[in-house]
């Protein structure tokens, strides 16, 4: 019995006025780097009739560049978005027993939708749209809503502190903790929190990637494999960090198209931005260094060497290691 007949298996053991249920239409989903993304329709049979359910499958990957992964989070967080003003695709089951296809899972909604390319050239509706569900994110009562699970410990004492909790763990994971400019960053960063800083459900990848567009409105947000509680800016400075890892061309003071149309559609000026692109450029770091599988080849050559060049802009002349 292969994985698909296992997962259709069970499917019958969930949907019990089945009849019969097989798994079709399996491909592979263009989406990130990291975790796998598999479309599917269960092909549901019952009293006579058939009909198909189109679903994303999301299995847990055993490593990767943003391991270890926890699918049952990204579950959770989904679910408690479910009733929100935040378009997610629906979750159907969260399976962790790795026996039915070989590794816990979840499967949700298939919600069509067209993607963007990483970066914005210009503005447009459509940006401003994407502006305005990152703040719809950053809005979410996030206690109210039952995602306290996403704070690194009970105690943590600063929003600098939750966003940034899994990335440092997953540095020690990858050995590279103790790298120079992560210490100097790391440290510079604890010094310099701004004093406005707040707690706020973060999506943690806000790139355009990660909405699917009918017309000109979002139809959903995926990809919530790194959300965190932290400050909202942190994901404005995650989007602007990005540009200085993947060829993009990084605004003045860490602003983006994205951040001056968040500013715009929200109304709040956007203070600190360089603190946090500081911070997204600690995340790209440990980002690439995963993805180079040791802190080599391009996680220490090009990658560090441009988020030292990148600091020194926003930062001053020290960050040359």
């Amino acid at each position: 019995m292969d994985w698909r007949e296992r997962l259709a298996a069970y499917a019958v053991g969930q949907l019990h006025g089945a009849d019969r249920i097989e798994v079709a239409n399996v491909r592979g989903m263009p989406a990130g780097a990291s975790n796998d993304t598999v479309s599917l329709d269960l092909r549901v049979s019952c009293d006579g009739f058939t009909f198909d359910v189109p679903l994303v499958l999301r299995p847990e990957r055993p490593d990767g560049i943003l391991a270890p992964y926890d699918v049952e989070q990204q579950y959770r967080v989904m679910r408690a978005l479910a009733c929100s003003p935040v378009p997610v695709p629906a979750v159907l089951w969260y399976e962790p027993d790795a026996s039915v296809i070989g590794a816990p899972f979840f499967l949700m909604e298939r919600v069509s939708g067209e993607t963007l390319p990483l970066f914005w050239y210009a503005p447009s509706v459509r940006l401003r749209a994407a502006a305005r569900q990152l703040a719809a994110i950053h809005s979410i009562d996030w206690r109210a809503a039952g995602l306290e699970f996403l704070l690194p410990t009970a105690a943590v004492s600063s929003p600098l502190e939750s966003a940034l909790g899994a990335w440092r763990l997953r540095a020690e994971r990858l050995r590279i903790s103790r790298a120079p400019l992560l210490i100097a960053l790391g440290e510079w960063l604890k010094a310099n929190e701004p004093a406005d800083a707040r707690m706020a459900l973060l999506h943690g990848d806000p790139n355009p990637g990660n909405y699917l567009f009918q017309g000109d409105q979002v139809a959903a947000v995926v990809d919530w494999e790194v959300a965190a509680i932290g400050d909202p800016r942190s994901d404005l400075g995650f989007y602007s960090a990005l540009h200085t890892v993947f060829g993009g061309v990084p605004g003045p003071d860490g602003r983006t198209l994205l951040s001056d149309a968040y500013q715009e559609v929200t109304g709040v000026p956007l203070r600190d931005l360089e603190f946090y692109e500081a911070t997204g450029l600690y995340r790209m770091a440990v980002v690439m260094a995963g993805w180079a599988g040791r802190f080599t080849g391009m996680a220490s050559g090009y990658t560090m060497d441009a988020i030292a060049r990148r600091l020194s802009v926003l930062l001053g002349p020290r960050w040359n290691f």
